[in-house]
């Protein structure tokens, strides 16, 4: 493994496009590091995934498609866990939910994909590298759409379009499951980070990570990719570059959101990326990662 993986590599084509934003009030949680959602958010029902599986079978061709398949070969995606527990998100304008983001994703290739995405600063969204970087569809995207807290066909906050992006020569260069993270940097006339908050971040030891509760929402394509969708379970396990849990997820949350939370504020701990029956997975906050995000969040400022 090349001591480098790190290294920040970005693609700086400029694209403007601006948007309108708004306002609305902050979400209810509880303390123990599980977000508490309101009886009205509760509009799910519980579904056997084998069951899901075989009912999505016959619409699958007209699902959109996940920005994983444009850089993995591997039929590997984000998974339902045994019972579906996923939680829809309605209305969107709550805080976290509306820092959230749904991805419009155009390659240099033209073909099209949907990935999710979070704010950490007015005009900076993390995302998986592999929603910024295509291995098999030409590399950097042509342009990604950026439409948070998307509900259906509602836009609260408008979007926005970017061609600026960051990612690390360990995805970029080297393909590397480890490295698979990467940045949006919105154009300077639309900072929906200003109205809608933004997520923090940091880096936790193997001991704190298995004793929090991980939260992770994001646009799943087997609800059609407008809207969002919760989960939150303890982890898994936790390895030097990733985390692996059971949260039930599906294609089109790659990029999203894994956080903890602490005394009322969100902390994002990894970039959720792959799937397994065996365990959903994120690209881990560590040390180097912290200071990426660091980096990215300060263009976007």
């Amino acid at each position: 493994m090349m001591d480098n993986q790190h290294e920040e590599v970005f693609n700086d084509f400029t694209l403007e496009s601006s948007g309108t934003s708004g306002t609305s009030s902050p979400a209810s949680h509880s303390e123990d590091g599980f977000e508490l959602l309101p009886a009205a958010f509760l509009r799910s029902t519980s579904i056997d995934a084998s069951a899901a599986a075989t009912s999505n079978e016959s619409a699958a061709e007209s699902l959109p498609v996940d920005a994983y398949f444009a850089s993995y070969d591997e039929p590997e995606l984000e998974n339902v866990i045994g019972v579906d527990n996923r939680v829809r998100i309605n209305p969107t304008t709550g805080y976290p939910w509306r820092a959230i983001c749904a991805l419009r994703i155009r390659t240099s290739t033209g073909n099209n994909y949907i990935g999710t995405g979070w704010l950490i600063s007015p005009r900076t969204v993390i995302t998986a590298g592999h929603c910024v970087y295509m291995h098999n569809e030409g590399g950097w995207a042509q342009s990604i759409e950026v439409i948070p807290a998307l509900n259906d066909s509602t836009q609260p906050y408008s979007s926005g379009s970017s061609s600026r992006f960051r990612s690390t020569a360990g995805w970029t260069r080297d393909k590397n499951r480890d490295f698979d993270y990467g940045a949006i940097i919105l154009p300077t006339a639309y900072r929906p980070g200003d109205t809608v908050g933004f997520f923090g971040y940091t880096a936790r030891t193997d001991a704190d990570l298995l004793s929090k509760t991980l939260n992770l929402s994001g646009y799943p394509a087997d609800k059609g990719g407008n809207t969002q969708w919760f989960h939150a379970r303890a982890p898994k396990a936790v390895a030097g570059r990733t985390i692996t849990y059971d949260i039930d997820t599906f294609g089109g949350q790659s990029g999203a959101p894994v956080w903890i939370l602490e005394n009322g504020s969100r902390y994002c701990v990894g970039i959720h990326t792959n799937g397994h029956n065996a365990g959903n997975s994120a690209t881990r906050v560590i040390t180097e990662v912290f200071n990426n995000l660091t980096t990215w969040r300060n263009l976007g400022l």
